[in-house]
């Protein structure tokens, strides 16, 4: 998958048509400051992983052979050109240096999937106005974001059907012989 990312990534930056096609797009860890313009317009695109790829358990990510701070996406917006994609249904923005979340947003009704983890900066109370609009999606991982308590019961008010990750989960693990 790293080849074909890489493949399009190029293609994409360098202004080459890509198949129109393409469903899927993992772009993760390719050193993006932006998404690149031509992204956009890939609209039959149902997964596309903008994000950082890492391991938690066990942080073999942080060890020197598999973790390079000169991989990572430090994606800071997303321009409005996202609802171009009305056929996606999986956006993964973990990782990145995203502060604000675009209304365009809340025209992707077929999203089911958003993860905007890890976005250190990113202002869950300033979001809700997108966030509680967005009705339909299944999944929503806010972990490591800025959030308080106030913000997530509001979240979860709006979004009663919509599964809503807030923090890591420790694994429970059977010691019973």
């Amino acid at each position: 998958m790293r080849v074909l990312s890489y493949i399009i990534l190029t293609s994409l930056i360098i202004g080459c048509k890509p198949k129109s096609n393409i469903t899927t797009l993992n772009l993760s860890n390719q050193n993006l400051r932006i998404i690149p313009d031509s992204v956009f317009s890939l609209t039959q695109l149902r997964s596309l992983h903008l994000g950082n790829e890492f391991t938690l358990y066990p942080p073999l990510s942080r060890t020197p052979e598999h973790y390079s701070d000169k991989k990572l996406n430090k994606i800071k917006s997303i321009p409005k050109e996202i609802a171009n994609l009305g056929a996606l249904r999986l956006l993964n923005l973990c990782y990145n240096d995203l502060k604000t979340l675009p209304f365009e947003l809340t025209t992707l009704k077929k999203l089911d999937t958003l993860d905007i983890s890890f976005n250190f900066d990113l202002k869950i109370e300033s979001e809700l106005k997108i966030l509680k609009q967005m009705k339909w999606l299944n999944y929503l991982n806010i972990i490591a974001t800025d959030f308080n308590e106030n913000a997530v019961k509001k979240l979860r008010a709006a979004l009663p059907n919509t599964k809503i990750d807030m923090k890591l989960e420790t694994p429970k693990l059977n010691l019973a012989h």
